[in-house]
């Protein structure tokens, strides 16, 4: 085959369809607008916040922990929970001894917690906590649910400001989510790093902005009101998430409170975490895929921002897909066609990689995250770019719904977190 000729060019082969080259330019032209959204965003994160002034303790909470093979780790986290700043009469912790097969419920028990042992085909934290708020709403006991998973430990001050929160009208509201152990190995490191870096410069800079954030499956807080508004019918991986989607099409918004903070045990090795990790791609995508055309749709028929952009979040996963997708296509194309793809550019790339150091040590410092895992920074964009294959997986396997459980084992109590020796 005689070789083609463009702008005087010699080219090895045909050129392709100008349908081809118009899809990749509109593609491009997606993503383009999608990277502005996801660059611009974070700026708000380093806005001035004020702080909530608490309120007289009124809200009555259900403490709820799921619990399943935990007994290594539950006892510290209800001595935790019944430590709390906040009447001990306008609170109770419930714990989940969801198909047990150690003596969770009985060391849960012994520490002090009122236990719920649940024995049923139907498996996972989701269901777990269905079960266990059909069975609290029906005493019609609490103005409030709190979520914790069962390796947490729980600042002091948590249902005081979530006290805060319900009294100014909020009734969705996630805490931040830290880390108690970041400083075990490379892996925890920079897996707190990522959520130090999600917490100030993704939710705390969507709510600067009057956005809606996201509930992260622990240190959330539900109104009874909201609960029985929306429901909780989990039918995917992520049903924290898929919960703040069915809110927000009910007009609910969710709330971010960067003053209250729980703290969340980290995978120790890659392998742990890439399959947690792929359990919540999974999730993820198995929510866009159903609630992204139904709140972009809403946003454009109501003319509302907050689910205009809720559903733009949701865009994540095709994000990662199309991006790695056009890019790579981009490239080829221009090797063997010279055509005028829209390029990013070095200059773009060169911000990101900067961005990739820059944003979590800000997170550390403005925070003020415990130094020492900072050493492992030089590591954090190979931990960060390893959810391009996980996003591949979670969108391809996004028809599987099989929970897995993640052990742990880091049984650090709240003076030890505090004292520094849990983190770091």
């Amino acid at each position: 085959m005689e070789p083609s000729t463009m702008m005087g060019l010699s080219l090895p082969g045909p050129l392709p369809p100008i349908w081809v080259v118009a899809l990749v330019h509109m593609l491009e032209w997606i993503l383009l607008g999608y990277t502005a959204y996801l660059t611009l965003l974070p700026w708000a994160g380093f806005m001035t916040r004020r702080e909530r002034r608490r309120l007289p303790p009124q809200k009555r909470f259900a403490v709820v922990i799921p619990a399943h093979d935990e007994r290594v780790v539950i006892g510290n986290l209800v001595d935790c929970c019944l430590a709390m700043d906040y009447p001990r009469r306008l609170f109770d912790v419930h714990v989940i001894a969801d198909n047990c097969t150690d003596d969770t419920a009985a060391v849960a028990q012994r520490h002090g917690a009122r236990v719920i042992e649940r024995s049923s085909p139907r498996r996972g934290k989701g269901y777990a906590l269905a079960d266990a708020f059909q069975r609290l709403l029906a005493t019609r006991r609490y103005d409030a649910f709190v979520v914790f998973d069962a390796d947490n430990l729980v600042d002091p001050s948590f249902l005081m400001i979530m006290n805060a929160e319900l009294l100014a009208g909020r009734e969705i509201v996630q805490s931040r989510i830290d880390v108690k152990n970041p400083d075990d190995t490379w892996v925890s490191a920079t897996f707190g790093m990522s959520f130090w870096t999600s917490n100030r410069f993704w939710f705390l800079a969507k709510h600067n902005l009057g956005l809606s954030a996201a509930l992260g499956g622990t240190g959330m807080c539900i109104s009874a009101h909201a609960l029985r508004e929306v429901g909780w019918e989990p039918t995917s991986l992520t049903e924290d998430l898929e919960f703040s989607a069915r809110a927000l099409l009910a007009g609910y918004r969710t709330y971010w409170s960067h003053d209250a903070a729980i703290y969340d045990e980290k995978p120790l090795t890659f392998a742990q975490s890439w399959r947690q990790r792929l359990r919540w791609a999974q999730g993820q995508a198995q929510v866009a895929f159903r609630y992204l055309p139904r709140l972009i749709w809403a946003g454009i028929r109501e003319r509302s921002i907050l689910k205009l952009e809720g559903g733009l979040s949701l865009f994540q996963p095709f994000y990662v897909i199309l991006s790695t997708g056009v890019y790579g296509l981009g490239i080829l194309l221009s090797h063997f066609w010279i055509l005028p793809l829209l390029p990013l550019g070095v200059p773009f790339w060169l911000f990101v990689a900067v961005a990739d150091y820059v944003l979590p040590a800000a997170a550390a410092l403005i925070d003020r995250r415990p130094a020492r895992p900072l050493r492992f920074l030089v590591l954090y964009p190979l931990f960060m770019y390893s959810w391009i294959p996980l996003t591949w997986g979670g969108v391809i396997r996004a028809r599987r719904r099989q929970w897995v459980h993640t052990a742990h084992t880091r049984a650090i109590a709240y003076a030890e977190l505090v004292g520094g020796k849990g983190a770091g």
